[in-house]
């Protein structure tokens, strides 16, 4: 099983926190491939996989390693930074099923150009939708 995780905010841990039963919670998914728009120029495609968590109005989106795959099923673990409220949060974890529902965009450039890219329109997209969308780089494109 393919283990992920990240830090949220405050607000959303809580929203998480109150859907959260019995490690499951109800959500959707996709897979986004960043394709070159002419052929010849760029890069390679990038992958970014998308989990939509529709009662917590939140939605992740990931890089994975070249090396890794993503899974049926995968492990999600989120916390939050330390407050007065939370001094020492705990682990929220919970697991869901990936789905094979693909995704196609366009856009020349280097991977780091079409992360940017595909970030800022699913982010928009999202904010019009009044939910969170948090981007979690673990193939490190953003730090080649």
């Amino acid at each position: 099983m393919l283990s992920i995780g990240g830090v949220i905010q405050n607000e959303d841990y809580g929203a998480v926190q109150d859907v959260i039963d019995n490690e499951q919670l109800p959500h959707s998914s996709y897979t986004v491939t960043v394709k070159n728009e002419n052929k010849g120029k760029g890069s390679l495609p990038i992958k970014l996989y998308v989990i939509e968590l529709t009662t917590a109005s939140l939605a992740i989106g990931f890089t994975l390693p070249n090396t890794t795959k993503i899974e049926e099923d995968v492990s999600l673990t989120f916390t939050t930074y330390p407050d007065a409220q939370r001094p020492n949060p705990e682990y929220l974890k919970f697991k869901c099923k990936f789905s094979d529902k693909q995704k196609e965009e366009k856009r020349d450039g280097d991977p780091l150009e079409k992360l940017e890219y595909v970030g800022y329109k699913l982010e928009k997209d999202y904010n019009e939708r009044k939910v969170t969308f948090y981007l979690f780089d673990y193939q490190r494109i953003g730090n080649t």
